[in-house]
């Protein structure tokens, strides 16, 4: 008899400690999933009724939430003084370039003044670089704040090829270098403006980065699921250290530092590419070229 109840006891106890494991565990997850779908919140705990686990688990989500709220918020006041610095700075420098014209053709008009005409030019070059870059930074700004609705449709790629080829077909005749666009009847899911912003951005790199001779080729490869555009170059190529990084903003690889650019370019396409998504990767060796990778998918995907 005493040893029926001892093994009933034990078999309670067992049962006791199973269920509050379990009340436990549940608790938690909750806690876990509140954390995921961002509805977690502090709430006053009584810690003689939980254990330690428990109370290390919200305090430590709690402090999660905080430097989250205060990353969350810091980003947001970055952005608005990045969009900020971008709209006030875009009027003087449009008005910078547009008097520098007026003055160069009025000074063009006037005898012997052509020591003075040659001090618009560095003025006109340098205003248009600022205005360069002002106007990457309200992109990024926008992307970043999802101002930017990319809209992806399924649709022909062969407007994107037209784009680049006749965007960037006189700018590469004039480095002498060879830019080939092969024809392609195929069909994506892209935002045609954002993609051709993407892709510009990769072609532009190509023609800034192959010296003169040389070629730049831009195909299209299908496959079942994706469409993969390729913009290959036989330039200076990227080390492999640096493949990672130069999709990354402001990063510029050590042998491209002397020329102009902001390292932004690659970071816009990579996040165009992720909206839409698509993903873009990169493959080069140093000293024998690169290839950049677009890949677009074939077809919407369903709403759930």
């Amino acid at each position: 008899m005493v040893a029926v109840c001892f093994c009933l006891l034990c078999l309670g106890i067992i049962f006791y400690y199973h269920i509050r494991e379990r009340k436990l565990l549940a608790r938690l997850q909750q806690m876990l999933d509140c954390a995921i779908f961002g509805t977690f919140e502090d709430r006053q705990l009584d810690e003689s009724k939980l254990s330690l686990l428990e109370t290390s688990m919200q305090r430590y989500l709690c402090d999660q939430k905080l430097s989250y709220t205060e990353l969350f918020e810091q980003k947001e006041n970055m952005q608005k003084l990045i969009s900020d610095i971008s709209h006030q700075a875009a009027t003087p420098v449009a008005n910078i370039m547009l008097y520098s014209q007026l003055l160069e053709e009025d000074l063009a008009s006037i005898p012997d003044s052509s020591h003075l005409v040659q001090y618009i030019s560095p003025i006109l070059d340098q205003a248009g670089k600022m205005d360069f870059f002002i106007q990457l930074l309200t992109k990024i700004a926008r992307l970043e704040k999802d101002i930017i609705a990319l809209k992806p449709v399924e649709q022909r790629i062969d407007s994107v090829l037209h784009a680049l080829e006749q965007q960037y077909g006189l700018k590469a005749k004039e480095k002498n270098i060879r830019l080939t666009v092969a024809s392609s009847s195929e069909t994506a899911v892209f935002d045609r403006k954002w993609t051709i912003e993407a892709a510009s951005n990769v072609v532009d790199n190509a023609i800034k980065y192959t010296p003169a001779g040389g070629n730049i080729s831009v195909c299209v490869t299908p496959y079942q699921m994706f469409l993969r555009l390729d913009v290959t170059d036989n330039g200076i190529g990227i080390h492999e250290s640096e493949h990672g990084k130069i999709f990354t903003r402001f990063y510029r690889c050590g042998t491209v530092q002397d020329e102009m650019g902001t390292g932004i370019g690659l970071y816009i396409t990579r996040e165009v590419m992720k909206a839409q998504d698509g993903y873009v990767k990169v493959s080069s060796k140093e000293g024998t070229g690169s290839t950049f990778s677009l890949f677009f998918l074939k077809h919407q995907l369903s709403q759930k």
